[in-house]
């Protein structure tokens, strides 16, 4: 008779582990990655003159794992009189490093060419970057990132906050 109760205790156990196990929550999925990415927006750089300026990129899925491909411009002023703009085109390769909530998280790297007038030099940029879904294939796509170039006086690192709207598929 122990061990029919036994038994019967044991099976008891495992059925309300069962219904513990049945109730809880399953974790939310990862956003799926989006395939290409076109991205147009007005940046901030404090070290412009005037500091408004424009970015726009356009990104390809490489890996599933949150790897894309990416070709950016940065348009930013650096006088007023005359109007002069140094204009960065750069290719390089932005990896997901963390997603909070259902918010993913990218670092960009790229590398590119930098103008001004007669002026060619280079540039390369890096910084994060955030993918928030707005509605449908609609995104706003704040980032905050830091571009180096050899062009206008080697002027330094300079810092670009940006507010990108983006589709996406």
């Amino acid at each position: 008779m122990k061990t029919f109760g036994r038994i019967c205790a044991a099976l008891a156990l495992c059925f309300a582990a069962e219904m513990v196990i049945a109730q809880t929550a399953p974790a939310p999925a990862a956003p799926a990655a989006l395939q290409n990415v076109y991205a147009g927006g007005v940046s901030y750089n404090p070290s412009g003159t005037p500091g408004v300026a424009g970015t726009a990129l356009q990104a390809h899925l490489l890996a599933a794992t949150g790897t894309y491909e990416f070709t950016a411009l940065d348009a930013l002023p650096s006088a007023t009189k005359p109007f002069t703009v140094t204009t960065n085109v750069g290719a390089g390769i932005a990896q997901r490093v963390l997603t909070i909530g259902n918010i993913p998280i990218y670092v960009p790297t790229d590398a590119g060419i930098s103008f001004n007038g007669t002026n060619t030099g280079w540039q390369w940029s890096g910084g994060g970057l955030a993918s928030i879904n707005v509605k449908g294939n609609y995104y706003v796509m704040p980032a905050v990132r830091f571009l180096k170039s050899n062009v206008s006086g080697n002027s330094g690192y300079q810092l670009i906050a940006s507010v990108l709207f983006a589709w996406g598929k």
